[in-house]
């Protein structure tokens, strides 16, 4: 057995988010991505994943993973998949990996980037948000600051009508920076885990900081409390992107590693 690493990107504005339903009808990344594969490979396929995005959420670095008894080599599976999936998805890369790896559970740090808008906007539209206010990125990032660490995030996040309640609401973060970008200011959130919704809440609570309705000074009480309602709003799902998943040395690449359209990157 082959345990095959996937980089993808999507645009996830006409799916159901990630997540397989059961249900042909309803169009969800993973769906998509394990129906070519099985029709390439011949066999079931099941994809691990690192980041279990919502409806409407993008990726350009999401990994997914999957085992496989196929000998077919990678440049043909990554031009099969470039021929066979739909425009708004993508294999951005494919690698054989230890037999030991996982997308999700081998993952260290997930990063997320949220995109604003400071004026309406039609090119960003489905992948940046317009809040009707431009944000003050030095400001804010400042204000985030308390934020930074291991914490409790309950309180900023929302309640995941598709699984268990986590059995912990910790997560340790390490970047929370709000930086100009050409459409607006967008905020770059890096952890080892996101709670449901955690990030979209981070942003709505920066934009009610914005207009005026919570304090700056408010964060450290409001992380404190655990409870969700302290906090913002959650912002919409289109401005957020799954930009890259890291993983520990030990998980690297053991044999050919192939761009989206097959040509060897090693």
């Amino acid at each position: 057995m082959r345990t095959i690493r996937l980089v993808v990107e999507y645009d996830g504005t006409d799916f159901s988010g990630w997540q397989a339903q059961g249900d042909p009808a309803i169009r969800t990344v993973a769906g998509t991505i394990e129906g070519a594969l099985e029709t390439v490979l011949q066999e079931r396929i099941g994809l691990g994943v690192a980041g279990r995005t919502d409806r409407g959420v993008h990726a350009r670095g999401n990994v997914a993973s999957f085992t496989t008894a196929n000998p077919l080599p990678l440049w043909r599976i990554a031009r099969a998949l470039a021929g066979m999936l739909p425009h708004d998805v993508a294999a951005r890369e494919l690698a054989e990996v230890p037999e030991t790896f996982h997308a999700r559970f081998s993952a260290v740090e997930r990063r997320y980037v949220y995109r604003l808008l400071d004026q309406p906007g039609a090119l960003h539209a489905r992948q940046a948000w317009w809040p009707w206010m431009r944000l003050d990125p030095e400001f804010l990032t400042e204000a985030f600051r308390p934020l930074l660490g291991e914490h409790e995030f309950r309180a900023f996040a929302g309640r995941d009508p598709s699984n268990q309640p986590p059995s912990h609401g910790r997560c340790r973060v390490t970047r929370l920076e709000f930086v100009p970008w050409s459409g607006g200011v967008q905020l770059e959130a890096h952890a080892n885990r996101f709670l449901y919704h955690m990030v979209r809440n981070l942003v709505g609570t920066a934009t009610a900081i914005t207009k005026g309705t919570k304090r700056a000074g408010d964060l450290p009480a409001i992380l404190a409390s655990g409870d969700r309602r302290t906090a913002g709003p959650t912002s919409p799902p289109h401005g957020l992107t799954l930009e890259a998943v890291v993983y520990p040395e030990r998980f690297a690449p053991v044999g050919d590693v192939v761009d989206g359209w097959g040509r060897s990157r090693t």
